[in-house]
């Protein structure tokens, strides 16, 4: 019997955390904390990093029990391969348990994006009108970029 349970407890584990980090993340992007912003990020890619050296361990353990094809190991594979056993139940339901978790923790961190989006639209807003630009009035640069016309009358030299 191949050891799975163990490393799908530990990538379960490594989700529920993601998702904690995630909400506590969306709050710290309502209140605009960039110091809480950068910890959270390093909390994140230390998760994902444990999550896709448990997640190499599996594919590891199970290309070396001939369950996937060394040469090309797929997800699909293995899901079809736990189909067909009848005495991994408990594994099937981490599997399963695992997918949800992931699915939540991609929806959470994409709209964690969007908010983030939104967020340094609005500042790159408010900076332009501070250095009386108007996003409408643009020239060409000597290189072919575009770079707005200011102002003569800024906020900032009010």
């Amino acid at each position: 019997m191949i050891p799975l349970a163990p490393l799908f407890i530990q990538i379960k584990e490594n989700l529920v955390q993601l998702s904690e980090v995630l909400l506590r993340e969306r709050s710290a992007l309502a209140t605009a904390k960039p110091d809480d912003i950068l910890q959270l990020a390093s909390e994140k890619k230390a998760l994902l990093d444990a999550i896709d050296t448990a997640n190499s361990k599996r594919q590891s353990m199970l290309i070396k029990f001939g369950v996937l094809n060394p040469k090309k190991p797929s997800d699909k594979q293995f899901f079809a391969w736990l189909s067909q056993q009848d005495n991994m139940e408990d594994v099937k339901s981490l599997v399963e348990e695992c997918e949800r978790l992931l699915n939540k923790c991609k929806q959470d961190n994409q709209t964690n994006a969007r908010i983030l989006s939104t967020l340094q639209k609005r500042n790159k807003t408010m900076l332009e009108m501070l250095q009386g630009h108007n996003r409408k009035n643009k020239v060409y640069t000597s290189n072919g970029n575009t770079r707005p016309v200011s102002s003569k009358h800024t906020i900032g030299r009010a």
